[in-house]
């Protein structure tokens, strides 16, 4: 199955998560473990990013690996998560970052979940997604956003079963 279908209409979505204090539980599966970004590690953000198909190209992905975290790449010891293999390979990652402008009481900014192509479907989006707020929440955050579309329909439905709800932005928060 596509995780992600280009063929639907593109829409902005956000969704907020308003409670960290209560975080659905779910394991990582035997042989996966967490690991913390280190120097270096942008290439492998980048390898995973593609692998999902979140980029079509190797210069798309390094393009917003810059964009997003040039600016915080120390930052991103302490904030970007992978999950690796019994191997040792980055298979999985996700960011528990902030917005640099508030809306509202909303501090936190859950981006860039993605799982390499031939490891989806091993259970380990609930589980990372689980670590990201468990450490936005570690960090102070009380309520989380993030932004996806309907290319992603599927992760929608992952992030609504893990207690997030539409969230209606205005165009003065843009």
């Amino acid at each position: 199955m596509k995780t992600i279908d280009r063929t639907l209409k593109y829409v902005d979505l956000y969704l907020v998560n308003n409670d960290l204090d209560n975080i659905k539980e779910y394991q990582l599966p035997k042989g996966y473990k967490f690991v913390s970004f280190t120097d270096g590690d942008e290439k492998y953000w980048v390898e995973i990013e593609l692998s999902s198909g979140e980029f079509l190209t190797k210069q798309e992905g390094e393009q917003a690996f810059q964009e997003y975290y040039a600016n915080h790449y120390k930052e991103l010891k302490e904030r970007c998560i992978f999950i690796e293999n019994e191997h040792g390979e980055k298979v999985a990652t996700a960011t528990a970052f902030y917005l640099e402008n508030p809306i509202d009481d909303i501090t936190g900014d859950f981006h860039w979940l993605a799982i390499k192509r031939e490891y989806q479907g091993n259970h380990l989006s609930k589980p990372l997604i689980r670590e990201a707020l468990k450490k936005m929440r570690k960090l102070g955050h009380k309520k989380t956003i993030l932004h996806t579309q309907t290319h992603t329909w599927l992760a929608v439905k992952l992030y609504l079963d893990m207690g997030f709800e539409p969230y209606e932005i205005k165009e003065s928060y843009i």
